[in-house]
C-alpha cells in the first residue's frame, strides 16, 4: 500500500495544479478581455502612421495616427484608401488623385495583396503528417483537383496510392506496367536525384489546398540543406534548384499562390531572417524588420501601389516598417498596444500566485502544460498566504514545527497551496 504521506502529497500537489489551471480561466471568463488587437497602417495620404484600436465597454474604437491627431471612422479609411477602396468608391472618391499619380479601382485591385506568416504556422509549432498531395499545375479546366496519390518525403519520394491506403509494392517488371504510385515513385525520385538532390529529405514547405488562384508545388530541402522547387505539370516532374545567397540556411518556406503572381511566399532563415521569394527567378528579397521573432510575433505585409508595409506584433508591441515599391525603408514605427495594460483582475491574480499552468501556448498548435510567472510581486501574496495557513493551522490545534512540509508548499505556491491546505488539511500532527 502506498504510505499515507506519500498519498497525500501527491493528492495536495494534483490539487495545486488544478487550481493553478482553474482560477486564472475562472479570472478570465468572469472578467471578459474588452481590449482589442492594435490595427496599424501607413498612410499614402498622410505619409504617416495609423491606427485603431478597441477600448474597453461598449466597443469603441478611436482613430489616431502617430501624432496624437484623432479622426473619425470615414476620415481614418479616406487616410488608407488602398485598404478601404470599396468604401471610397461609395463615396465618390475614386479615382484617387496621390500626388501626380491617378489610381482608378482596377488599378488598385491589381496591385492588392497580402501576406502573412504566424509562429503557429511554423514547422515546430504545427503538427504535421509527412503526406503531401502533389496537385497537377496544369489541370486543363478551371479548378484544382486533388490526385489519387500521396508522397512521403523519405530516402526516396514515395507515393503511396490514396484510394487504397497502401503504397505499391517493389516491382520488378518494366516501369510503364507497374503500379501507377510505384512508377511516380521511381520517376520523381529520379528526376530530384538528376538535378542534383541529395537523399533524405530534410523538410518539405507547400500549401495544401485546391482553394487556390494556382498550384507552386512544393519547396524541398536536402540532406544538405539545398532548396528544390518540385512541381507536377503535365503529369511530369518539374524540378529546379534554388540558388540561395551565401550563409542563408533555410529554417521555413511558406507559399503562398496569389494571383497577382510577384510573389511566392516567405523564407525564412536559420538566423530568424526573413525574405520574400519572388515567383519565377526566385529572387530572395530581405526584408528589414527590426525586433523581429518570428516564433513570437504575426507578421503581415501588405502591397498596394505605392507602398509594402509590414506590420508585426506579440501581444504587448506592434510595429510598422513602410517601404516603397523596391523594398527601401521609408520609415518606422513602434506603439504599445491598449491590449497589453495590465489589468485589475490581472494584478491581483499575479499578486495572489508566483504562477499559473496555461493549457495552451497562443503562438502553437500543439497542446502543452506549461508554466506562466507572475513575477516578482507574487512575494506578497505567498507571504500572506503562508501567514494565513500559520494562523489557521493554530486555530485548528495543529503544532506548527509538524506542518513544516505544509507551510513550505503555500510558501512556494501561494493562494494554490492555501487552498489545497484546506481542501486536504493535516490528518495528524495536532496538539495534544
Amino acid at each position: 500500500m502506498i504510505p499515507a504521506r506519500i498519498a497525500r502529497g501527491s493528492l495536495l500537489l494534483l490539487t495545486v495544479s488544478l487550481l493553478a489551471i482553474w482560477l486564472p480561466l475562472a479570472k478570465d471568463k468572469l472578467f471578459e478581455y474588452r481590449f482589442g488587437k492594435t490595427h496599424m497602417f501607413y498612410s499614402p495620404v498622410a505619409e504617416t502612421f495609423i491606427y485603431k484600436e478597441l477600448l474597453g465597454e461598449g466597443h469603441a474604437f478611436i482613430y489616431r495616427d502617430r501624432e496624437g491627431n484623432d479622426y473619425s471612422r470615414q476620415e481614418f479609411e479616406s487616410l488608407i484608401p488602398f485598404i478601404y477602396y470599396k468604401n471610397v468608391d461609395i463615396w465618390g472618391k475614386l479615382p484617387l488623385q496621390i500626388g501626380e499619380q491617378r489610381f482608378d479601382i482596377q488599378t488598385i485591385r491589381d496591385a492588392r495583396q497580402v501576406m502573412e506568416l504566424k509562429p503557429d504556422e511554423l514547422p515546430e509549432h504545427a503538427p504535421r503528417i509527412q503526406l503531401f498531395p502533389l496537385l497537377e499545375s496544369n489541370p486543363g479546366q478551371a479548378r484544382l483537383s486533388f490526385p489519387e496519390n500521396v508522397f512521403r518525403p523519405g530516402e526516396q519520394l514515395e507515393f503511396i496510392d490514396t484510394d487504397h491506403n497502401h503504397r505499391a509494392p517493389a516491382h520488378a517488371e518494366p516501369v510503364e506496367h507497374a503500379h501507377p504510385s510505384a512508377r511516380f515513385t521511381e520517376l520523381y525520385t529520379a528526376a530530384l536525384s538528376a538535378a542534383g538532390f541529395q537523399f533524405p529529405v530534410q523538410a518539405t514547405f507547400g500549401r495544401v489546398s485546391i482553394l487556390k488562384a494556382f498550384d507552386a508545388g512544393y519547396f524541398l530541402l536536402d540532406s544538405k540543406g539545398q532548396l528544390f522547387h518540385l512541381m507536377r505539370r503535365d503529369a511530369e516532374p518539374v524540378v529546379k534548384a534554388v540558388a540561395l545567397p551565401e550563409g542563408v540556411q533555410v529554417r521555413h518556406v511558406k507559399v503562398t499562390e496569389n494571383k497577382r503572381r510577384e510573389m511566392l511566399g516567405f523564407l525564412l532563415d536559420q538566423n530568424n531572417n526573413l525574405y520574400l521569394m519572388r515567383e519565377g527567378s526566385y529572387q530572395l528579397i530581405p526584408l528589414e524588420l527590426p525586433g523581429y521573432k518570428p516564433d513570437e510575433m504575426e507578421l503581415k505585409v501588405i502591397f498596394n501601389p505605392l507602398y509594402r508595409s509590414a506590420i508585426y506584433s506579440d501581444r504587448e508591441t506592434i510595429r510598422v516598417v513602410a517601404m516603397d515599391t523596391r523594398y527601401q525603408v521609408i520609415d518606422q514605427y513602434s506603439r504599445v498596444m491598449a491590449m497589453a495594460a495590465e489589468r485589475l483582475p490581472d494584478k491581483v491574480m499575479a499578486t495572489l500566485a508566483p504562477f499559473s499552468l496555461s493549457l495552451h501556448d497562443p503562438d502553437s498548435r500543439y497542446l502543452s502544460l506549461r508554466p506562466v510567472w507572475h513575477g516578482w510581486q507574487a512575494l506578497v501574496g505567498c507571504l500572506v498566504a503562508l501567514v494565513l495557513t500559520a494562523l489557521v493551522l493554530r486555530w485548528r490545534g495543529y503544532r506548527l514545527k509538524s506542518c513544516l512540509g505544509d507551510l513550505l508548499l503555500v510558501a512556494l505556491t501561494g493562494l494554490y497551496g492555501l487552498l489545497a491546505l484546506m481542501l486536504v488539511p493535516p490528518d495528524r500532527h495536532k496538539a495534544g
